[in-house]
């Protein structure tokens, strides 16, 4: 049985762990949730009374899989009965994969198409649409329970937009290819279908885990579900998140309520919370409690509970200005905070205020680094072999990366055995050393890969081009890739190609980080800088439920600080003429907000 210290869990944290039976754990931020879960899946993993049961654990994005993983295997526990990652990756893995064959639609066989080739396919069919103001950005897709839907909001386009996706669906099926909405879509189908592979399942998985559950879309809730309900509550699920961080509105996530839960699984839950804040001072919980759309408790408990936080709001600085205003809060967290530049993050609403004010900032700076996950230089398709080899191609060898660069060797072995190559005298150890004794002098990002895979392939005595996976793959990775750079190139960031920038892409953070709200859920730095918080943005001029989204970013956006926090909502910003001519106003509830910001010196 899995044990641990005293020390290392407080009494909510260690209650959620212990308990036997189903909860719906509500975790504010800066809880200890990912210790917690790490905790509970290494002790579920102790449990387990079968060498052919699983602990499954699903988690919002393939890094947040990654690094539970990694924790749990430094804990020194056995993972050869845990399977962790996103649910498209669960869904192929244990639905698509072995059952296939009961779909007319996958009988046949089918592959992936990433989101370049989808991209090329959707930008040449709407280019008969052109004088309707339809491109690639209005054919945003969501799969539901009974088929799946248009996400573009100007339903004036919708006529037009259900022709170019039943066009779209048509090439896929024609290529034997589905697309990622189209995985959960046949996922849900196939179980519905057939309620045996729901009981095959059940039997396989005692516990399932369900991370950021206020993320998850309607056909994933009923995916998991149909799984946990056919074992009539003899699986045990531990679901948790936090509602005030639903920020994937529109995007079809939602966090179902407790009763809701219990009705569509079958069996009842017990609520628990984590309530106790590690992360920030008690003047930054204070000041994000405000923005609260679901009644929890949070209390500061960390060692920054009584620092003295700066927190500012500047709603007159002029866009113009916006860059002397950022570069001054920078050095102000610097010199009289002495806060590390790797622990401050600058964040807007969206990409597309960032990629110039990147470039500016570093015109502006030039002895400080800007990296962020949004200038990523290469396609970071998870399910890609040479994606996948990238990893250790990029990342230096250490004592602490050893384990993670073990497993990943794992993974590729794995690949090559599904794409046919001979592995039986392969070992993840034997392929890590091949992949280490390999010197490329070469500063272009891309050519570097290119030499790399090619020495690699040759020293394996692989030739890719007898198996098609691995050359579709290959193709995909450096097509992709290359247009991604292109664009990136041509927004300012002349140096992307260049090889230190892709390995930035796995470096733990250097520099200051720069992304959108929503690129740094889950994260935490010392100060956080917002721009662009206006009305429009945030919430975005179209949504529906602007309100509720508005209060959930902005509780996001000041959670995400353990001592700082800085938001800007310049004037004179507008994109759309016809929409803001004046330029924007500040977001709504930050007008409302009667609070006595700081005024820096």
């Amino acid at each position: 049985m899995f044990v641990w210290d005293k020390e290392d869990l407080n009494q909510e944290q260690e209650d959620a762990i212990l308990n036997s039976e189903s909860i719906l754990l509500i975790a504010c931020p800066g809880s200890g949730k990912t210790r917690t879960l790490t905790y509970k899946i290494a002790y579920e993993l102790s449990r387990l009374e079968s060498s052919k049961e699983f602990v499954i654990a699903i988690t919002y994005t393939n890094n947040a899989a990654d690094e539970i993983k990694h924790r749990i295997e430094l804990l020194g526990v056995n993972t050869e009965q845990l399977w962790i990652g996103t649910i498209h990756s669960f869904c192929l893995e244990w639905i698509l994969k072995p059952y296939h064959l009961y779909s007319d639609r996958l009988k046949n066989g089918f592959r992936i198409i990433n989101s370049y080739e989808s991209e090329e396919i959707l930008t040449e069919l709407c280019k008969p649409y052109k004088s309707q103001r339809i491109t690639y950005w209005d054919c945003g897709l969501l799969a539901k329970t009974d088929d799946i839907y248009l996400t573009c909001l100007d339903s004036s386009k919708h006529k037009n937009l259900k022709s170019i996706i039943s066009e779209y669906f048509q090439i896929l099926e024609k290529n034997n290819q589905i697309d990622f909405e189209q995985i959960l879509f046949f996922s849900f189908k196939l179980l519905e279908s057939n309620p045996i592979i729901s009981k095959i399942l059940c039997k396989l998985f005692p516990f399932i885990l369900i991370d950021e559950y206020q993320d998850t879309k309607e056909i994933q809730y009923n995916i998991i579900a149909s799984i946990l309900k056919a074992n009539k509550g003899e699986s045990k699920t531990l679901i948790v998140g936090d509602p005030n961080q639903s920020i994937y509105d529109s995007l079809g996530g939602y966090p179902m309520s407790k009763e809701e839960l219990e009705k569509l699984i079958g069996f009842n839950l017990q609520q628990n919370s984590l309530s106790k804040n590690y992360r920030s001072s008690k003047k930054i919980i204070e000041y994000f409690e405000y923005f609260k759309t679901f009644e929890n408790e949070i209390s500061s408990e960390g060692t920054n509970k009584d620092y003295p936080s700066k927190i500012t709001f500047n709603p007159t600085i002029l866009v113009e200005n916006i860059i002397d205003e950022i570069s001054k809060l920078i050095l102000f967290n610097i010199n009289e905070e002495k806060i590390l530049p790797n622990e401050i993050c600058i964040v807007a609403p969206q990409w597309v205020h960032l990629a110039g004010i990147t470039r500016q900032l570093m015109i502006k700076m030039p002895d400080y680094s800007f990296d962020g996950p949004g200038m990523a230089p290469f396609s970071r398709d998870i399910e890609n072999f040479w994606y996948k080899l990238s990893r250790i191609v990029l990342t230096e060898p250490s004592p602490y990366m050893y384990i993670r660069r073990l497993r990943w060797s794992s993974e590729l072995i794995n690949d090559l055995d599904l794409a046919g190559v001979d592995v039986t005298e392969l070992t993840s150890k034997r392929l890590l050393k091949i992949c280490n004794s390999i010197k490329v002098d070469e500063t272009d990002g891309l050519t570097h890969l290119e030499l790399f895979f090619n020495e690699a392939s040759r020293l394996l005595s692989i030739n890719r081009i007898n198996y098609p996976t691995l050359t579709e793959h290959y193709d995909s990775f450096f097509n992709s890739s290359r247009k991604r750079i292109e664009k990136l190139v041509k927004e300012g960031n002349e140096f992307i190609g260049n090889i230190e920038s892709f390995r930035k892409v796995f470096k733990q953070r250097e520099g200051i980080t720069v992304s959108t709200v929503h690129g740094v859920k889950g994260e935490e730095y010392d100060t956080m800088i917002g721009f662009a918080i206006l009305d429009g943005y945030i919430p975005y001029f179209s949504d529906g439920n602007g309100d509720e989204n508005s209060r959930k970013m902005l509780y996001v956006l000041a959670s995400r600080a353990r001592k700082n926090l800085h938001i800007l909502s310049e004037k004179g910003r507008a994109v759309h003429n016809y929409h803001a001519p004046e330029g924007k106003t500040p977001t709504p509830h930050l007008v409302e907000y009667e609070y006595e910001y700081d005024v820096l010196e």
